[in-house]
């Protein structure tokens, strides 16, 4: 390194052998050697104190703390917040309870009705095998004439007539609270399902001197007048045997049942209407309950185990129809069904005149 590169000392023999204040200009402003400007000097230590803020030595509150304090009116709005919150969080506890209360006195209602449908369905069942064993042994026992076997013959029937139509509606119930009823679509001569259903009551019709009228609608009908429809005839054909029961069972001896079948725009609509002893308005919303009677205990009148009209109601809903009722009291009743026509399972043709199904081929079913 040449000596000659350092500049020389300024202003001559320095006490302390240091370089005085020397500038050079550069790009990066000014550089100073030695000791400072006091002017300088005392603008840096100037700039560098800055004087304390008192307001946090007088507040001995932590800093962290004076951060989240709150104004007065922050606060009562805070409180207020939070006091509605209990409020409605109080509201939807009691909402909450009384449901749970409702619907725990629904379920008490429901195992007592159920409790008594098993002990009604328990004697409705045994009455008819017990008459049933008793007339056939009377028949084994030794000859009879004619007319007396025939007496015995036909109250055989009766009473098994009775257990299985229960018995139909009991598993047709149980199908449906399992969720397992699925329809089975077939084409259905309604004439001869409607026929065929009256026919199975006529021993009931002619026990109280019933007068039955039957009016079809021909709207719809193929060239042998007869009404087809699609749909599930067994789920039908129940439907309609228990709206006729209701009607024979509450009709008054010598009384009539008029009943109205006619296809519109796609809908089946069948109507039954008897000259019994009607219901009360108040009371229509309870026919379709399930168990549910209008007659309970010793006074009752009426045969029957609150099954029929709700599981006629159930099936309906299933079939995508509907069922009212119109009734005034001490004249009678309607029923009314509608119900749509529905589209065919799978590729085979099915026929049923009477909620037995039959599979034919289309020319096999216009001559049959």
């Amino acid at each position: 390194m040449n000596p000659d590169d350092f500049p020389e000392p300024m202003g001559g023999d320095s006490d302390d052998g240091g370089w005085e204040a020397v500038s050079e200009s550069n790009s990066e402003g000014l550089i100073l050697l030695g000791e400072d400007p006091p002017e300088l000097a005392c603008e840096e230590r100037s700039a560098e104190f800055r004087a304390p803020d008192t307001s946090t030595l007088l507040d001995p509150t932590p800093a962290a703390e004076r951060k989240t304090r709150l104004s007065d009116d922050e606060l009562i709005l805070e409180l207020k917040t939070r006091f509605d919150q209990t409020k409605q969080t109080l509201y939807d506890l009691q909402m909450m309870t009384r449901k749970l209360e409702e619907m725990n006195r629904k379920l008490e209602d429901s195992e007592k009705i159920k409790s008594n449908f098993v002990s009604h369905v328990k004697n409705e069942i045994n009455n008819p095998i017990t008459s049933i064993l008793g007339l056939t042994q009377q028949l084994m026992s030794g000859a009879r004439s004619s007319e007396m076997t025939m007496a015995i013959g036909t109250m055989i029937h009766a009473e098994a007539f009775s257990l299985d139509f229960q018995l139909r509606n009991i598993f047709a119930a149980a199908e449906l609270e399992a969720g397992e009823a699925k329809p089975q679509v077939s084409r259905v001569d309604v004439g001869r399902l409607i026929k065929d259903a009256i026919d199975s009551f006529k021993h009931l019709i002619a026990e109280k001197n019933l007068l039955v009228s039957l009016s079809l609608g021909h709207e719809g009908a193929d060239e042998a007048g007869r009404v087809i429809f699609r749909t599930d005839p067994e789920k039908l054909h129940l439907v309609f045997s228990n709206l006729l029961a209701n009607a024979i069972e509450f009709n008054p001896t010598g009384g009539s049942i008029d009943i109205r079948a006619s296809l519109y725009e796609g809908l089946l609509n069948l109507a039954v209407t008897d000259t019994g002893v009607g219901i009360d308005s108040s009371k229509i919303h309870l026919l379709f309950d399930r168990f549910r009677q209008m007659e309970t205990g010793t006074t009752k009148r009426h045969k029957g185990h609150g099954l029929g009209l709700s599981i006629s109601k159930a099936i309906v809903d299933m079939m995508e129809g509907s069922i009212s009722v119109n009734s005034v009291p001490n004249q009678g009743c309607t029923f009314t069904v509608a119900v749509p026509e529905m589209e065919l399972d799978g590729g085979a043709d099915a026929f049923s005149v009477d909620g037995n199904e039959f599979f034919f081929g289309d020319d096999q079913i216009e001559a049959f």
